[in-house]
């Protein structure tokens, strides 16, 4: 094995990745996406520094970023502008006419007809061009509609029109129509907690992003013409060599992936947006002999010993050396089995996600107790926790009860039934699970991109290349730091208060990382 170089040690233990069938970005190579950006800096210092070096280099994107000093500094994948100005003049000019005509060949309800029309043209226009998360309103509109249904012949009861026998207007349609507006109301009820609530969290958490639902659709539209030119996925990969202090010798194979999004709130309902999206799985070997794998996880990670992660399997039925890694949709986490998280303790949210976690418990606990066949699981949880019972922990284990009607967030689907890049044998038996069971038909039935190939190109990485210094996002810098792009493999994100930007634990200290994360798995 001392005689291998680098890239034939990567080769020998790359991992092989699996997706859930509608995941629209794959690992990507990192020059075409540059091609695409624009750079801003967002403080006094960098701004400085960016009219510099802008005069200074022509090619400042693609070659450059990695010789800027400061940290505050962001790249734009999606620099298209939302501008629909046309379409609203058209509109406008439309509804006048039409205002006109219905007036003169109709009168006052003609005019209450061009603007009932003109209203709705304007919602549905609305809709298109906000870059904001607006799917709530058709679902409301749905409702209102459900409501005007249910209460409208209300009328008929309230003021009897006499025509109809009082007996058998109270004794048998009043009943009748009391059971249907029961009925219809249970199926509002359900509508609104199966449409409107689910989209309520992301709408908010657009409406303070810069990467909104119209930014992924646009970054998605973007990536499909790149894999056009660049159709193979691409890992960084990086070799390190060092001693422990029991004189153990340890090899650190790392295997960076760059995303060109995280959309993992439009793809699961999960809980954040952002451009761009650094993962990696590493490879432990200690004195030559695979140990460990660790995988990366919204900014923290979790590791496997190497005896229990499931592997490719080659023509026979064995084992090879590449790990199987199943990559959540849309967030790009890394684990190490097929399935789905559901956990507030996955990472550490910020205040607006926690928040967001404690209302989805609330409303599971409140839909448990309604369900006369569940009840006795919100009993018991009001016995055993008392005046805890609404702590964010006791909140998050009500999600593993089975309820359809509850929204549960954040939804990590690691289901691998989609892509697979990696080494192909003769038989290929991978666990996975069905992803098209956790979401709804519109989400997993999606438009995809696939990648024209499906092995790796390898590149070796080293201290020594530009964008790997680049101390900036790579991505848009929003107001909440979770929307906001992730620093690259090698820096921690900027902080406030900081002379300079840290280095991240796991590029400069992989096995402080492995130790720690290693503490982790035996609590």
């Amino acid at each position: 094995r001392q005689r291998m170089n680098d890239l034939e040690l990567l080769e020998m233990y790359e991992p092989t990745l699996r997706f859930a069938k509608s995941e629209r970005f794959f690992p990507m190579a990192v020059e075409p996406y540059l091609e695409h950006c624009t750079l801003s800096p967002y403080s006094p210092e960098s701004m400085v520094e960016y009219l510099e070096y802008r005069e200074k280099y022509a090619d400042f994107l693609s070659a450059r970023i990695g010789h800027l000093k400061n940290e505050n500094f962001f790249l734009r994948f999606v620099n298209k502008k939302f501008d629909n100005s046309s379409a609203w003049r058209w509109l406008l000019a439309f509804s006048l006419v039409g205002l006109v005509i219905g007036w003169l060949f109709f009168g006052l309800t003609g005019v209450e007809i061009d603007l009932v029309i003109s209203f709705a043209a304007a919602l549905f226009l609305f809709m298109l061009a906000s870059p904001v998360r607006l799917r709530i309103i058709p679902s409301a509109l749905a409702v209102i509609a459900f409501c005007a249904l249910s209460f409208a012949p209300l009328r008929f009861f309230i003021n009897p029109s006499g025509q109809i026998n009082i007996a058998i207007e109270y004794l048998i349609i009043l009943p009748i129509y009391v059971a249907a507006l029961f009925y219809i109301l249970i199926r509002i009820l359900q509508f609104t907690i199966d449409r409107i609530i689910p989209e309520g969290p992301g709408m908010i958490m657009d409406m303070l992003s810069s990467a909104t639902e119209k930014v992924a659709e646009e970054a998605y539209k973007q990536y499909a013409r790149i894999l056009k030119k660049d159709p193979q996925p691409v890992y960084y990969g990086r070799v390190l060599h060092e001693k422990d202090s029991h004189d153990n010798r340890w090899t650190i194979l790392q295997y960076h992936f760059f995303y060109a999004f995280n959309d993992w709130r439009l793809a699961a309902n999960g809980m954040n947006h952002h451009e761009g999206d650094w993962e990696l799985v590493a490879v432990y070997l200690k004195n030559d002999s695979p140990y460990s794998v660790l995988f990366s996880q919204h900014g923290s990670g979790s590791m496997e010993k190497w005896e229990n992660l499931f592997k490719v399997k080659d023509e026979h039925g064995a084992d090879t050396p590449h790990p199987v890694v199943y990559v959540a949709l849309g967030s790009h986490a890394n684990y190490s089995r097929a399935g789905e998280v559901r956990s507030p303790s996955m990472y550490e949210p910020g205040k607006i996600q926690r928040l967001m976690f404690w209302l989805d418990g609330m409303i599971h606990f409140l839909f448990l107790w309604l369900n006369p066949h569940q009840r006795k699981v919100a009993m018991d949880a009001i016995k055993e926790q008392q005046t805890h019972v609404f702590d964010e922990e006791v909140l998050a284990n009500m999600r593993y009860a089975k309820d359809k009607y509850v929204v549960r967030l954040p939804l990590e689907i690691a289901s691998g039934d989609g892509f697979r890049i990696g080494p192909h044998l003769e038989s290929i038996k991978e666990p996975q699970t069905q992803s098209s069971k956790l979401l709804k038909w519109q989400k997993s039935r999606r438009k995809t991109t696939l990648p024209a190939l499906d092995c790796w190109q390898r590149v070796l990485l080293n201290s020594d290349c530009d964008w790997v210094q680049y101390k900036g996002l790579w991505g848009v810098k929003s107001w909440l730091n979770e929307e906001s792009g992730p620093p690259g493999p090698r820096w921690e994100r900027p902080r406030k208060n900081q002379t300079a930007a840290q280095e991240r634990i796991r590029w400069g200290s992989p096995l402080q990382w492995l130790e720690k994360l290693e503490k982790n798995l035996h609590s």
